[in-house]
């Protein structure tokens, strides 16, 4: 999955997937022109990017997910396109704020939600199955039917692991399902109605989205004894059902790298539509359904663990 370039990039974040992201950006020639991994490093990156002493085509924000607001916000400020890890933001109010500024400033803000280029996924998207849903998804907002909805059931599980412990499960893992949901859905599908938490903690979550056209329920766990990855889809009587773990026993940074690749051809559509009077906005599409992700995700921490919160300080 070669394809050679001669960009210039800086990191933020050198730990295990900031790691993963230079090794395969180097191997498709990306040459990365300075590295930061404390807040000060950070600083001081973006300092001498200010200054003129480094000038990056782009960079990659690997950093803790508690951060990525900070850094993307100094990203859109200049203009430096940016491709962050999951979960772009940790909140609902910044996810909003900065969807509504990147669009506004045609900053380019790419989202590492590397599942959508899971075999699984990309295998789905040729079906019958898959282009029936779409249209009738589509058919049932544009002509108002009342139509029966369309079913998910997204399972996430793992065991123990030290990495992502700054977030909750919602935004560690969770994020990957809720921003499929968009990629299947497409965003005129999703229409909030209700949702509800049959269990909640720091490493599990099982909740269930009502959102109209579409039932979701989400099952993540990252203290399991199990490990799992599917999505199980029904519609209309027909159903299907993907495993998005399969695919490591082959190639297991086959999604990665083609995540990487979507990233390359976005930037390069980017940097050439700056030369043109009407932009492009091809990429936004992506970044919106990432901060659509974060603004769902968040109505778990908002209704269920603020409320905790609230009555544990009235106690």
């Amino acid at each position: 999955m070669q394809s050679s370039c001669s960009y210039k990039a800086v990191l933020i974040g050198n730990g295990t997937m900031g790691q993963r992201h230079k090794r395969l950006f180097e191997e498709d020639g990306v040459e990365f022109i300075g590295v930061a991994d404390t807040a000060a490093e950070a600083a001081t990156l973006f300092e001498q990017i200010a200054v003129g002493a480094l000038a990056p085509d782009f960079a990659v924000v690997a950093s803790p997910a508690v951060t990525h607001d900070e850094y993307v916000k100094k990203c859109i400020d200049i203009k430096l396109p940016v491709l962050v890890e999951k979960p772009v933001f940790v909140s609902a109010v910044a996810a909003m704020e900065y969807q509504k500024l990147a669009l506004e400033r045609n900053a380019f803000v790419f989202v590492g939600h590397s599942e959508r280029y899971n075999p699984a996924i990309e295998n789905f998207s040729k079906t019958v199955f898959f282009k029936e849903m779409r249209e009738y998804l589509k058919y049932w907002y544009l002509q108002k039917k009342d139509a029966g909805p369309v079913s998910f059931k997204f399972t996430r599980t793992h065991g123990f692991s030290p990495r992502n412990r700054d977030v909750p499960v919602e935004y560690d893992l969770m994020i990957h399902d809720m921003d499929l949901l968009s990629f299947f859905g497409d965003k005129n599908a999703m229409m909030y109605k209700s949702f509800r938490c049959e269990e909640l903690s720091d490493d599990r979550v099982h909740a269930f989205y009502d959102l109209r056209t579409l039932k979701a329920e989400f099952i993540a766990d990252r203290n399991s004894a199990k490990d799992s990855r599917t999505v199980e889809i029904s519609m209309n009587g027909l159903s299907t059902s993907l495993d998005l773990g399969a695919y490591r026993n082959g190639n297991p940074a086959y999604a990665l790298q083609k995540e990487h690749q979507a990233f390359l051809n976005y930037l390069n559509s980017y940097r050439n539509s700056a030369q043109d009077e009407v932009h492009e906005y091809d990429w936004y599409g992506d970044f919106y359904d990432a901060c659509n992700a974060v603004i769902m995700v968040s109505l778990i921490g908002e209704v269920y663990r603020k409320g905790r919160a609230d009555e544990s300080d009235a106690k």
